[in-house]
């Protein structure tokens, strides 16, 4: 059926279109089915989605579209185009056969991607996927597939250069913030650093959370390029680049169900550093007993990214580190910026055990690049840090993506929360630290967060402040203050 175009007035993130009920009855339609919308010009543009049903908002010859469609297909307003009924994904099926315990083929793989990427699958759909993947677990083949597949949905980034590396962590543990620091390291000894990361998805604060609350983190492939030529690195979101979008569409749904399947963690991983070129790649792999995985999955995952390292002739290492407890004292973007900074200005002094980590991962680095002989990289980086150099590049890559550090402030509304006896700090839950995080707004509210003043093995007095809830509202905050008295993530004994 041909019918006019109507722009939305909204942006909803996804494709969205929206149909008048009669003529969804007179197409047969209804609710949640799925369509095709196709230009008539030459060649043809078409995008399948969920349609939505409304009264009043679209008359009976159009056909609301959010803005994603009206950028995708290039639409003007009023312009016609065919809508028709679209058929249920294989995909669902294939998704059905994982749920079932089967292994899945590559050609099978490949379509359920296609069809996340072309949003031939709705969000719910999604969804099952993420939760198939998260019960029934992938097989390396069925993850190389799903690497490869991923890959193939985005654009690759072409850089020149002999030393191009990457680094990732695995996640799981507060505070954990090395990247920014390890970066304008490695790109002070002439590395070349393509630094993209996923927003959070489980955690408070992911890379890009934290590089935004002082500087753009969205940029096209032509404007990153540009920023590598002219600083040697840089620190973005990998989700404007169009580099692995599929990627970006499964992280979304595994932050509303708040889960990380291991098949979906590594391709995820391995993908982004596929694509922007990594030849030297290093993974840490924090573990602990409330860490996203434990000594023996960790060494179960390293043997994984190492097998695939040597699959796609990469040269990638594994760090296996103490993830016991928080790393640093800021837990949220920009208590984590101020960490970093304090680390990088030798005129401050920042948290030790981060500083420490981030000098054993760029000196890694240092050393597989052959910037450094083996077991002199830590010392390296240490010297590249301390004469100052890291925070000159530092400032660098902010500044050429548009940052300034003044930006950095704190939530307007604060409160301390003190010890209630005298003892030792035993133990510091991750998975409740990371809960608080989250209440008091992170990672959306990127000024909110806590600043941890004791860590374990710290003695502690009676009525001393062990730590600092940051929030951007007074109600946020009263909660956040309930859950920490209630829940008492630092355990004094």
């Amino acid at each position: 059926m041909e019918l006019k175009v109507k722009f939305l007035k909204v942006t909803a993130g996804l494709p969205l279109v929206m149909l008048n009920k009669v003529t969804a009855e007179e197409m047969g339609l209804r609710t949640s089915d799925r369509i095709s919308l196709e230009t008539l010009s030459k060649p043809p543009k078409q995008i399948s989605t969920i349609i939505n049903l409304a009264e009043g908002i679209v008359a009976k010859d159009e056909v609301g579209v959010s803005d994603e469609i009206r950028k995708r297909l290039n639409l003007k307003e009023d312009e016609k185009v065919d809508i028709a009924f679209f058929p249920p994904s294989k995909s669902l099926i294939f998704i059905k056969k994982k749920l079932n315990g089967k292994v899945l083929f590559r050609n099978e793989i490949n379509e359920i991607i296609r069809d996340v990427n072309n949003n031939s699958l709705s969000e719910p759909e999604i969804a099952l996927f993420v939760s198939a993947m998260y019960e029934r677990g992938m097989n390396i083949k069925e993850t190389i597939y799903l690497i490869e597949a991923i890959l193939k949905t985005g654009e690759i980034l072409k850089l020149k250069g002999k030393y191009i590396v990457d680094k990732h962590s695995v996640g799981g543990v507060p505070g954990n913030r090395t990247t920014p620091i390890v970066v304008p390291i490695c790109a002070a000894a002439g590395l070349i650093f393509p630094k993209n990361s996923s927003r959070a998805i489980t955690s408070a604060a992911g890379t890009a959370d934290v590089i935004e609350t002082v500087a753009d983190v969205e940029f096209s492939m032509k404007e990153l390029k540009k920023i590598i030529k002219k600083t040697g690195a840089c620190m973005v979101w990998g989700g404007s680049l169009k580099i692995v979008p599929a990627d970006n569409k499964i992280i979304k749904v595994e932050k509303t169900l708040n889960i990380d399947p291991e098949a979906q963690l590594i391709a995820s991983i391995m993908s982004k550093k596929l694509a922007v070129g990594s030849r030297y790649i290093l993974i840490d792999i924090p573990y602990g007993k409330t860490a996203k995985v434990d000594k023996k999955r960790a060494e179960a995952l390293k043997k994984k990214f190492e097998y695939l390292g040597r699959y796609f002739h990469k040269k990638l290492k594994c760090l296996i580190t103490d993830g016991s407890q928080p790393i640093g004292n800021g837990i949220g973007p920009a208590l984590e910026l101020m960490d970093i900074i304090k680390i990088l200005d030798q005129k401050q002094t920042g948290p030790k055990d981060l500083e420490t980590k981030a000098l054993l991962q760029a000196g890694t680095l240092l050393e597989m690049t052959g910037k450094a002989k083996k077991g002199k990289g830590t010392k390296l980086a240490e010297e590249i840090l301390h004469s100052g150099k890291a925070y000159v590049k530092f400032k660098e890559i902010i500044k050429a993506q548009n940052g300034n550090l003044s930006r950095i402030k704190l939530g307007n509304f604060k409160e301390d929360i003190h010890s209630k006896k005298k003892g030792k700090v035993r133990e510091i839950d991750n998975k409740l630290i990371g809960s608080l995080a989250k209440m008091t707004g992170c990672p959306m509210d990127k000024y909110a967060g806590i600043y941890l003043l004791k860590h374990v093995g710290d003695e502690v007095k009676k009525g001393e402040k062990i730590m600092t809830l940051y929030c951007e509202s007074k109600h946020r905050l009263n909660e956040a203050v309930l859950f920490a008295h209630s829940k008492n993530p630092i355990e004094i004994r």
